[in-house]
């Protein structure tokens, strides 16, 4: 059977299209990797929290704030609500907080509080321990 340049072009652009929507539609935990023994769940099944393996950013979308970026430290703990979504971790590098015309920075080392409500708005608190 010979293949068209055409049709061989269509079919590796429909396959990587069918990868990258896979690779997006995954929960936020599958990226998650927690230390061995530490992690603990819901009554849902959802991850409530571990403590992680290694740095990772956690990238968190909403229809009206768009998405933000946070980099979780490694060996500390870090948190998701019922639903799967991400709440809190330390910082592992400083980062901008922007609410409306000001612009927070919030150290490495502090803790991130995130949340989203159902209308779309995301609210993101910096506190030290």
């Amino acid at each position: 059977m010979k293949l068209s340049l055409q049709s061989f072009v269509f079919l590796t652009s429909s396959l990587g299209l069918s990868t990258i929507n896979f690779a997006f539609t995954l929960p936020a935990q599958a990226g998650v990797k927690c230390e061995a023994g530490n992690m603990i769940y819901y009554p849902n099944g959802s991850l409530l929290t571990c403590i992680l393996e290694q740095n990772i950013t956690v990238q968190v979308s909403s229809s009206l704030s768009g998405t933000s970026n946070f980099p979780c430290r490694g060996k500390s703990y870090i948190s998701f609500n019922e639903k799967g979504q991400f709440h809190t971790c330390e910082l592992a590098d400083d980062i901008q907080i922007k609410t409306g015309n000001s612009v927070e920075i919030c150290p490495a080392e502090y803790r991130i509080y995130v949340s989203t409500s159902d209308d779309g708005n995301k609210s993101v608190i910096c506190r030290q321990y």
